[in-house]
């Protein structure tokens, strides 16, 4: 019982990789959209738009079905587990900080507001 899979969306991709002509679809539909992704990515560090964020995102797409893609992605995983790791809570001052600042900036407005008025 422990190799079926759970959940449904594990439970259709199991129903996929059992047919080989839907398998091989669903490889070459995960290929062609990741591959999509990348090249709008690409594309979008020329232009305005989020470049890096589709180039990203076309090869996590593609991780999902081909080894080379996540592979390539293992150091990042690496990176952002180690990130994860040393993260931590800023100090309590830091709150502080922010607080007398945002209350600073509030008073501010509203005295430019009262003595200025349009």
């Amino acid at each position: 019982m422990g190799d079926r899979p759970t959940g449904p969306i594990k439970i259709i991709r199991a129903t996929i990789r059992a047919n080989k002509i839907a398998n091989a679809f669903w490889r070459t539909a995960i290929f062609f959209i990741g591959f999509f992704l990348v090249g709008v990515g690409i594309v979008l560090l020329v232009l305005p738009g989020p470049g890096w964020l589709l180039i990203f995102l076309g090869f996590v797409t593609l991780a999902t079905e081909f080894a080379w893609a996540s592979n390539l992605l293992a150091p990042i995983r690496v990176k952002l587990e180690k990130a994860k790791i040393a993260g931590r809570k800023p100090a309590w001052w830091i709150y502080v900080l922010f607080t007398f600042f945002g209350i600073l900036t509030f008073i501010a407005s509203w005295w430019v507001w009262t003595r200025f008025p349009r």
